[in-house]
């Protein structure tokens, strides 16, 4: 009977091993998952928190550069101002030399004349002169001799 409680005690003893070892390989596998989430959730905060931190980089570059812009802005608008209130006896800017502008008044001094004679003023204009030319004059029409 001391053999049959023996093979009893290993068969419970055996069953009792085979749980214990389960439950523990469960309870470390979970505690070796959960480790590894926590590694992988630290890695993705620190890509998260250097993202965040170079889109403030980038941010606050381009809030220097519109500053800048800005300024420039500003000054060219004070420069602009300035030369408007400065130049009040401002005067049109030549479009030809005065040379030129000497030659055109003396052909209109030398030109008042035709431009004044009344004789001219009768006559319609020559784009309206009796015998036509061009391509839109019209072909006289051949006579039949009968």
């Amino acid at each position: 009977m001391d053999w049959l409680i023996g093979i009893l005690l290993l068969i419970a003893g055996v069953i009792i091993g085979f749980f214990a070892a389960r439950f523990y390989a469960s309870k470390t596998g979970d505690t070796a998952d959960l480790k590894s989430q926590i590694e992988n959730s630290q890695q993705q905060f620190e890509a998260y928190r250097k993202d965040v931190v170079e889109q403030l980089a980038s941010a606050r570059q381009l809030a220097s550069e519109v500053t800048d812009i800005q300024h420039r802005l500003n000054l060219f608008l004070q420069d602009s101002q300035h030369l408007l209130e400065q130049d009040k006896d401002w005067q049109q800017p030549l479009l030809f030399s005065e040379e030129t502008i000497r030659s055109i008044r003396k052909a209109n001094v030398l030109n008042r004349d035709r431009r004044d004679d009344n004789a001219l003023a009768d006559m319609p204009p020559r784009d309206y002169s009796e015998p036509g030319s061009g391509l839109f004059t019209p072909v006289p029409k051949a006579v039949k001799e009968d």
